[in-house]
């Protein structure tokens, strides 16, 4: 056996396999680095208008021409957003998404399975704003609920400070930075709506999954804002309270 491919990491992979009433029957592969949770593989070389960098751009992207000419969000959802453009958002579909461990089942609209499977690609392909959640993609939940997307973006962001804390960082434990860090995802959110509003559309699932995804996130940041983590907090106190 060839000692590259032996000490090469398996990517961890993410498989979303839909049947729509009627019989038609679609997947998406997505391959992860196991190590970045970086999306692998190369968008195509022909991409179209609506995802060149400037068009629509978001008013918080700080990448620049010429290192990158697209979107890398944008550059990546190509195939997944030619397929959905004239699916309409309640069209119902029986849904299986198999990671590395288990696999999830579910009967939904294609908002909702867009939804979940548009947010996997969003924060793996390259977005240096989205990239920030990227850590939840390994444990990925398909078709979160508000409770459970505050309390994984809650669980994620508190690590992170305690690995910031261990290598002599200052840690944000209250919270702060991750109010203005959801700010900033509804901005990219809002935006990348625009782009998508380009393409010819006889369908409105694609740009209902973003909106979908924009509510999750305005839900959180008013969830941290307002400080309504009271749920979890006497939870936590109750079992965990003892010194």
């Amino acid at each position: 056996m060839d000692a590259t491919a032996m000490t090469t990491p398996r990517p961890l992979t993410i498989r979303y396999s839909i049947s729509f009433e009627g019989g038609e029957d679609k997947e998406f592969h997505l391959l992860l680095h196991p190590d970045t949770l970086e999306l692998l593989g190369e968008p195509g070389s022909d991409l179209p208008t609506w995802t060149v960098l400037e068009f629509h751009r978001c008013r918080v992207c700080p990448l620049t021409r010429p290192a990158h000419t697209h979107c890398p969000v944008a550059a990546r959802l190509v195939d997944v957003v030619e397929y959905f453009k004239d699916v309409a958002s309640y069209r119902p579909a029986e849904v299986s998404v198999a990671v590395e461990e288990r696999t999830y089942t579910t009967r939904c609209t294609a908002q909702t399975l867009l939804s979940s499977l548009i947010g996997v690609y969003m924060v793996t392909s390259g977005c240096p704003i989205l990239d920030r959640l990227r850590p939840m993609v390994e444990t990925h939940l398909p078709f979160a609920s508000e409770r459970d997307t505050v309390y994984r973006v809650v669980s994620m962001y508190l690590f992170a400070q305690y690995a910031l804390k261990r290598h002599g960082r200052r840690p944000d434990w209250n919270l702060r930075r991750l109010v203005t860090f959801y700010e900033q995802v509804d901005c990219v959110n809002r935006d990348f709506c625009g782009r998508l509003f380009a393409v010819p559309h006889r369908g409105d699932a694609d740009i209902n999954a973003i909106t979908k995804l924009n509510s999750l996130a305005w839900l959180t940041r008013i969830t941290l804002r307002e400080d309504r983590l009271t749920h979890w907090e006497d939870l936590f106190f109750r079992f965990w309270g003892e010194e």
